[in-house]
């Protein structure tokens, strides 16, 4: 039964609370310069080139523009983050011979996989999502939160090139940071970095 090796001395995992600690302190920053970018505008200070011809109402839409994309790429690598999680977990449980329900549905389900799925096996349907949803062992209401996230990753992970999905719109880093912390924590066993 292939398991892939990682090579956990390259790994630059993050948990989702650096995540969201990163996420703050860029915010916090790109708030300020808005306010600087501003007040010199209004006091006729110097500003940076691309500001010199923008009037306030530009200035707001350009800093809005910025805050959305930061918050879209928090909750890109929020999601992502929680998706390793789960699959290293996945690996470690098959490869450890665990014997408890998860461990033994996630054994059998990889067991009839192809070589080259057992390597990169699905995540969200008939995938690993699937799997953890199936055996009961967390609300399934929580993997199903979980899932709405996705929609937005993969639209952000494979280059907007398809219609952009409702639900990136709906959520914001602190909604989707919920819904992986709520994931992650339910999962049995699961121990967080």
């Amino acid at each position: 039964m292939p398991i892939p090796p990682v090579e956990y001395r390259t790994a630059e995992r993050q948990t989702l609370d650096e995540i969201r600690d990163w996420h703050r302190g860029v915010l916090e920053a790109l708030l300020m310069q808005r306010g600087a970018v501003l007040r010199a505008i209004n006091e006729g200070s110097t500003v940076a080139s691309r500001f010199a011809v923008m009037t306030e109402s530009e200035v707001d839409q350009y800093f809005d523009s910025q805050q959305r994309e930061l918050e879209r790429l928090t909750m890109l690598n929020l999601v992502a983050s929680s998706e390793a999680t789960v699959t290293l977990n996945y690996f470690d449980r098959v490869g450890r011979n665990l014997k408890d329900t998860l461990s033994s549905a996630y054994r059998n389900w990889h067991k009839g996989l192809s070589a080259r799925k057992q390597l990169r096996p699905d995540f969200d349907e008939s995938g690993i999502l699937t799997i953890l949803k199936e055996t009961n062992v967390i609300n399934n209401n929580v993997v199903g939160q979980y899932r709405e996230c996705l929609q937005g990753r993969h639209w952000l992970g494979h280059g907007r090139r398809w219609d952009k999905p409702i639900a990136i719109d709906r959520f914001d880093p602190d909604d989707v940071y919920d819904r992986c912390d709520a994931l992650l924590r339910a999962i049995p066993g699961l121990m967080l970095p």
